[in-house]
């Protein structure tokens, strides 16, 4: 005979997060420049790059992308240097950027400053510009890092906005 319950819509508004979450195409961004890097270099200064990583909530790493190096530079521009990252997952608003400023050299790579931005704070491209941000690289024993200018924006797939 079976049952005479239909299944119910469910009108609790956390549940329509995931559906929404994984219409998410992509997230863009332009890294600009970087101000008041720390030299670590014996001889010169320090020879910067950025390596921005999209990272899933358990800190699995979606994507990954590198600037050029820029020699001998405390505040290098990066002349618009573009990433792009795709992610249809249900976590796709849970996941981080995160621009990690590092230094290469003879040795291993150090790391000079990093910020971490969460997608679900980045706004939405709906026929707009990107949203330009300067953060903060942190701060060691009360001095700055330096700070990072990026541009930044989630694109939605077509149709996401009706």
């Amino acid at each position: 005979f079976g049952s005479s319950e239909r299944p119910r819509a469910s009108r609790d508004p956390l549940r329509v997060l995931p559906s929404r979450a994984r219409a998410m195409s992509a997230v863009k961004g332009k890294i600009f420049k970087a101000e008041g890097l720390k030299n670590v270099d014996l001889w010169g200064k320090s020879d910067p790059f950025v390596r921005v990583t999209l990272e899933k909530p358990g800190g699995d790493i979606a994507g990954e992308s590198k600037t050029a190096t820029k020699t001998d530079d405390l505040n290098p521009v990066w002349e618009d240097e573009i990433f792009n990252f795709s992610n249809e997952g249900d976590d796709f608003m849970e996941s981080c950027l995160r621009f990690k400023v590092m230094d290469t050299g003879l040795g291993p790579d150090v790391e000079l400053g990093e910020t971490l931005v969460p997608v679900k704070l980045i706004p939405m491209l709906d026929g707009g510009e990107q949203t330009a941000f300067t953060m903060s690289l942190g701060i060691v024993k009360k001095k700055s890092m330096g700070t990072i200018t990026v541009s930044l924006g989630v694109m939605p797939k077509a149709g996401f906005f009706g």
